[in-house]
């Protein structure tokens, strides 16, 4: 794998672990605290942000095999870790 590749890789790795951090804190958010106006812009947040990352992973030519791997990676280690944690 050549140079490029690595680094398309080490990015959209940071890149979902930044979602799943953020979607993590939200629901952390959502249990703890009953704020109906925070939730909605928490909700409202990761949706932006999840569809900034789908741009992103265009702009660097992730491939549609790559996006789906990442995207089944992502809902698993966040299902583990939300029945982890509840």
């Amino acid at each position: 794998m050549n140079n490029e590749g690595k680094k398309k890789y080490f990015y959209l790795i940071i890149g979902y672990l930044g979602l799943l951090l953020t979607v993590l804190a939200i629901v952390r958010y959502i249990t703890i605290i009953q704020d109906t106006l925070g939730q909605a812009l928490a909700v409202m947040g990761s949706i932006l942000l999840i569809s900034f990352l789908r741009f992103a992973e265009n702009k660097i030519g992730v491939t549609t095999k790559e996006k789906a791997i990442f995207s089944i990676a992502f809902v698993a280690i966040l299902i583990v870790v939300l029945i982890i944690l509840i």
